[in-house]
This record gives structure tokens, C-alpha cells and sequence, in this order.
């Protein structure tokens, strides 16, 4: 026996929502309701007025000008056409009205215009007697100026503190996009060090092997072996080069590694922390990209440790194999890292970078006992 499907979700067209769906549904039920309750109307004639001046309200934030005209035209083509017995009030959806075009019209004019609309509509249908003797008293209109007034006010409001928050947003993404663009520039130039270092070590051992092929062949067999290890060490990190975006600003000179962070620690305890170093597994053979990588993710998250948390005990563990390079930086204590200039990265945004690049992992955030954990991986690929 096999199981029944399961329901497809219901998707709503995209020109409503289901906030929408149920304001609408709200208002068009009391509506019903109250036009039942009014004795001696027209039973399908208030039914369909208080139809007509509901149901538009699904589109209300696509079509907020004409919802709202809609609705005003029914209200005073039906005070128009009914008789004084018909006295059911539809404010409570022009105010709906209202809200929308203040909160998504643009142009404040045409928000103006539109919210007076429902005060219009409101007095007209007076004038001509749909809620009982055409004059108009001065209490009432000043409370229909008012609750427009005040709904139109509200959603200009909301209107631009949206605006606002949008814009926040676009300024965060822009601003983190930039930090990607001079993390990846850094990164580059960084891999383009490793690469000459290496190309420098490879013309140093080949000539080496050249000097020693005739005298002694074991010896430069050897330098041969190192002078192959080092090229295709250099062949991968040129292709993660080719990853990332190219600065002209570089120097020839070897970059930090694994072998460097002890320096990092003493750095750190002299700063006021008490740090623990654990190591296993270091190999002399890791990559020269991968062992900067890590060197500067620890980097980094020190120094988010030593802005963020001064004094807290802190946990550096590192560990190499065959297969991959893991790191961790944990202290007990302090407050969420942020993106600090220190050593010229952005925080947690240059780590999960450096981590891309080599297509590793990255895991950070705040441990059970108030501090902050950062734990990296990396893997070795091998030619």
C-alpha cells in the first residue's frame, strides 16, 4: 500500500499576500455581518456593497491608487443609489486604504491626493443623505480629519523607515562585498609570495642538482626531488591564484606559516592573556599556502580575542596530518568577535574567504560558557 502524496503548498499569486488575503477576509466577513443587521435595506444590494468594498483590498500593496479610487467610487455610487435605510459604514477599509498608499505611493503628492480620497468619499456620501440628513456637522468631520489624517501620517512613517532599513541593508552588503574584494586582493598577493618563493626555490635546487649530477647523483637526486615537491606545491597554489582577484603591489619574500604561530602565542600572552599551545602532527611538508591560511586564520581570531575579550584564557590547538590542517582559537570569555583591522584583515569575513579559497570549512561562534570558538579546516591536496 502505497502512501498518499503529500498536499502541494498553496503559492499565492504575486500580487497579493496572505496578509492581505486575511485582512480582506476579516473585513468583508464584518461587513457581512453588520449589513445583515441593518433592518430594512436591500438584503443583495448591502451584501454586494460590502463585497465591493472589502475584496479589493487583496491587491491593496500592488494596486494601492486604484484600490483605493475603487473603493471610493463604490461607496459614493452606492450612497448614491440606496436608500437612507443603508446606513453601513465602510471606514474601517478605507483607513486600510489609507495606510497602504501612504506606506507604498511614492511621490508625496499623489499620496496626498489619494489620501484624501476616503475624507471625500466620507463627506460626499453625507451630502447626499446615506447616513441619514445631508448637513454636515462640524464634530464629525473633524473626526474623520483626524483618524485619516493620523492613518495616512502613520504609514508615510512606516514607508520611511522601511526605506531607511533598506537602505542599511544595501550599505551592509556593499560594505561587506568591498571587505570580500581587499580580503581576496590580500589573499592574492599573499599567493603570489608563496609562488615566487617557490619558483626561487626551484631554480636554487635545480642548479644545485646541475653542480652535483656528475660528482655525486645520490645528492642531486635529491635536490631534484625537492625541486619537483616544491614545482607542484607552486602549480596548485597558482591555480587557487587564479581564484581570486590580483593586486600589483607584491613583495618577494616568504610568507608566515604554521611553523610561526609559538610567535602568535607569545604575542598574545605578552598582550595579558594566559594562552595554551596544542600541536600534534606538524609535518615539514604542508603546502606553503595552506600553512599561510592557517597561520592567519589564527591570526586573526587572536586578535579578535585580545579586542574583544583582554585577559581571557585562551586555547590555540593545532593539528596536521596527511589529509588536512586543522586549527582552533577558544577563549572562555568576551564579548561576539566583529571585523578589527588587526593584521590587516575583516574578522571572520577574511577567515571563511581564506577557508573558500582552499575549499575548507569554517565554524565560529560563542561557546556554552560565554566565550568564543573558531575552528578551521583545511585540506591537503597533493599532485
Amino acid at each position: 500500500m502505497t502512501a498518499p502524496p503529500l498536499p502541494r503548498r498553496v503559492r499565492l499569486p504575486a500580487w497579493t499576500s496572505a496578509l492581505d488575503l486575511a485582512i480582506a477576509g476579516t473585513l468583508a466577513a464584518w461587513a457581512v455581518v453588520e449589513a445583515l443587521l441593518i433592518p430594512g435595506a436591500p438584503l443583495l444590494s448591502q451584501l454586494g456593497f460590502a463585497l465591493a468594498v472589502t475584496l479589493p483590498l487583496i491587491a491593496r500593496r500592488r494596486l494601492p491608487g486604484t484600490v483605493m479610487l475603487v473603493l471610493g467610487l463604490v461607496f459614493i455610487a452606492h450612497a448614491a443609489t440606496s436608500g437612507p435605510h443603508a446606513t453601513f459604514n465602510p471606514f474601517p477599509s478605507l483607513l486600510v486604504a489609507t495606510f497602504t498608499v501612504a506606506s507604498h505611493v511614492g511621490p508625496v503628492w499623489r499620496s496626498v491626493a489619494l489620501g484624501i480620497v476616503p475624507i471625500a468619499a466620507m463627506l460626499g456620501s453625507h451630502l447626499l443623505g446615506y447616513f441619514g440628513s445631508p448637513g454636515i456637522e462640524n464634530a464629525g468631520a473633524l473626526f474623520l480629519f483626524f483618524f485619516v489624517g493620523a492613518t495616512w501620517a502613520a504609514g508615510r512613517v512606516v514607508r520611511q523607515r522601511s526605506l531607511a532599513v533598506a537602505a542599511t541593508r544595501e550599505d551592509v552588503d556593499r560594505v561587506a562585498g568591498e571587505a570580500v574584494q581587499l580580503e581576496r586582493a590580500r589573499i592574492a598577493r599573499e599567493l603570489h609570495d608563496v609562488i615566487a618563493h617557490a619558483v626561487s626555490v626551484v631554480v636554487l635546487q635545480a642548479g644545485a642538482a646541475e653542480q652535483f649530477l656528475d660528482r655525486d647523483p645520490e645528492r642531486a637526486r635529491k635536490h631534484l626531488a625537492v625541486t619537483r615537491r616544491t614545482a607542484q606545491e607552486a602549480l596548485e597554489e597558482m591555480r587557487h591564484l587564479l581564484g581570486v582577484l590580483r593586486e600589483d603591489d607584491v613583495h618577494y619574500a616568504p610568507q608566515p606559516g604554521l611553523e610561526r604561530i609559538p610567535e602568535l602565542v607569545a604575542e598574545t600572552e605578552a598582550a595579558g592573556h594566559r594562552v595554551t599551545l596544542e600541536r600534534d602532527g606538524m609535518r615539514a611538508d604542508v603546502p606553503d599556502g595552506l600553512s599561510l591560511a592557517g597561520y592567519r586564520i589564527v591570526q586573526e581570531a587572536l586578535t579578535n580575542v585580545r579586542k574583544h575579550a583582554p585577559g581571557a584564557p585562551v586555547t590555540v590547538a593545532v593539528h596536521t596530518d596527511a589529509e588536512r590542517i586543522r586549527v582552533a582559537v577558544t577563549s572562555r570569555a568576551g564579548s561576539l568577535p566583529e571585523p578589527s583591522p588587526g593584521g590587516g584583515g575583516h574578522g571572520i569575513l577574511g577567515m571563511r574567504e581564506r577557508v573558500r579559497v582552499y575549499g575548507g570549512r569554517l565554524e565560529a561562534g560563542p561557546t556554552a560558557d560565554g566565550g568564543w570558538s573558531v575552528e578551521a579546516e583545511l585540506p591537503v591536496v597533493r599532485s
